[in-house]
C-alpha cells in the first residue's frame, strides 16, 4: 500500500501546487481585466461626452450658417432675392 502512496501522493501534490498556480495566474488576468473595464469605461464616458459636443457643435455651425443667410437675404432686399 505504501508503494501505490509514494506513487500517487507526489502527483496529487503537483497537481494542487498546479491548480494553485493557476488560480493565482487567473486572479491576477481578472485584476487586469477589472482595471482594464475601468479604462475603458472611462474612455467611453469621455468618448461620449466629445462626441456630444461634437454634435452640438455642428449643429451650431448649422444653425448660424442659416441665420447668415437669412441676415444676408434681408440685407440684399428684394432685388437680392431674385
Amino acid at each position: 500500500m505504501s508503494e501505490v502512496t509514494d506513487i500517487i501522493v507526489p502527483i496529487l501534490q503537483r497537481m494542487q501546487a498546479d491548480l494553485g498556480d493557476l488560480k493565482r495566474k487567473a486572479d491576477v488576468l481578472t485584476e487586469r481585466m477589472d482595471g482594464l473595464t475601468e479604462r475603458m469605461e472611462a474612455f467611453e464616458d469621455y468618448f461620449t461626452y466629445t462626441m456630444g459636443l461634437t454634435q452640438q457643435n455642428k449643429a451650431d455651425m448649422g444653425r448660424i450658417r442659416k441665420e447668415i443667410t437669412a441676415i444676408k437675404a434681408r440685407l440684399n432686399g428684394p432685388e437680392g432675392q431674385r
